[in-house]
Protein backbone atom coordinates (compact mmCIF):
# COMPACT_ATOMS: atom_id res chain seq x y z
CA UNK A 1 0.00 0.00 0.00
CA UNK A 2 1.12 3.58 -1.19
CA UNK A 3 0.91 6.24 1.45
CA UNK A 4 0.05 9.77 -0.28
CA UNK A 5 0.84 12.74 1.30
CA UNK A 6 -1.07 15.88 0.86
CA UNK A 7 1.51 18.47 1.42
CA UNK A 8 1.07 21.76 3.20
CA UNK A 9 -2.00 22.92 2.26
CA UNK A 10 -3.96 19.76 0.92
CA UNK A 11 -2.85 20.23 -1.90
CA UNK A 12 0.35 18.31 -3.45
CA UNK A 13 1.47 20.66 -6.22
CA UNK A 14 4.62 21.72 -4.66
CA UNK A 15 6.39 24.84 -5.88
CA UNK A 16 3.20 26.61 -7.31
CA UNK A 17 1.47 26.97 -4.22
CA UNK A 18 4.72 28.62 -2.77
CA UNK A 19 5.00 30.39 -5.87
CA UNK A 20 1.44 31.85 -5.92
CA UNK A 21 2.02 32.86 -2.15
CA UNK A 22 5.43 34.10 -2.93
CA UNK A 23 3.76 36.52 -6.38
CA UNK A 24 0.85 37.65 -3.59
CA UNK A 25 3.24 39.05 -1.41
CA UNK A 26 5.57 40.57 -3.95
CA UNK A 27 4.02 42.29 -6.24
CA UNK A 28 1.65 44.59 -4.34
CA UNK A 29 5.16 45.72 -2.27
CA UNK A 30 6.63 46.40 -6.17
CA UNK A 31 3.75 48.88 -7.05
CA UNK A 32 3.25 50.09 -3.89
CA UNK A 33 6.98 50.96 -3.87
CA UNK A 34 6.74 52.17 -7.52
CA UNK A 35 3.78 54.34 -6.82
CA UNK A 36 5.23 55.99 -4.03
CA UNK A 37 8.28 56.54 -5.92
CA UNK A 38 6.47 57.90 -8.72
CA UNK A 39 4.68 60.59 -6.45
CA UNK A 40 7.67 61.27 -4.51
CA UNK A 41 9.73 62.15 -7.99
CA UNK A 42 6.69 64.11 -8.91
CA UNK A 43 6.66 66.72 -6.05
CA UNK A 44 10.57 66.83 -5.84
CA UNK A 45 10.27 67.91 -9.21
CA UNK A 46 6.96 70.82 -9.23
CA UNK A 47 8.75 72.22 -5.97
CA UNK A 48 11.63 75.36 -7.39
CA UNK A 49 14.42 74.76 -5.30
CA UNK A 50 15.99 77.12 -2.93
CA UNK A 51 18.96 78.47 -5.38
CA UNK A 52 16.12 79.63 -7.63
CA UNK A 53 13.99 81.56 -5.31
CA UNK A 54 17.14 83.25 -3.95
CA UNK A 55 18.20 84.24 -7.88
CA UNK A 56 14.82 85.82 -8.44
CA UNK A 57 15.30 87.77 -5.15
CA UNK A 58 18.31 89.03 -6.01
CA UNK A 59 17.61 90.01 -9.51
CA UNK A 60 14.23 91.67 -8.27
CA UNK A 61 16.29 93.80 -5.71
CA UNK A 62 18.72 94.61 -8.39
CA UNK A 63 16.31 95.46 -10.86
CA UNK A 64 14.66 98.05 -8.20
CA UNK A 65 17.88 99.72 -7.03
CA UNK A 66 18.42 98.25 -3.72
CA UNK A 67 22.17 96.91 -5.02
CA UNK A 68 24.56 98.31 -7.01
CA UNK A 69 25.72 95.93 -10.30
CA UNK A 70 29.34 94.87 -8.36
CA UNK A 71 27.03 93.75 -5.34
CA UNK A 72 24.88 92.46 -7.73
CA UNK A 73 27.45 90.21 -9.24
CA UNK A 74 29.32 89.28 -6.04
CA UNK A 75 26.07 88.14 -5.08
CA UNK A 76 25.55 85.94 -7.84
CA UNK A 77 29.13 84.78 -7.92
CA UNK A 78 28.52 83.04 -4.86
CA UNK A 79 25.31 81.54 -5.43
CA UNK A 80 26.29 79.93 -8.27
CA UNK A 81 29.60 78.80 -7.40
CA UNK A 82 27.64 76.44 -4.44
CA UNK A 83 26.14 74.08 -6.80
Amino acid sequence: MTRYSAGVFGFDMGGFIFGTILVSLVVPLVITGVVIGVIVWTVRRSVPSGKDAAIQQLRSRFAQGEIDQSEFQARMDALTRDT
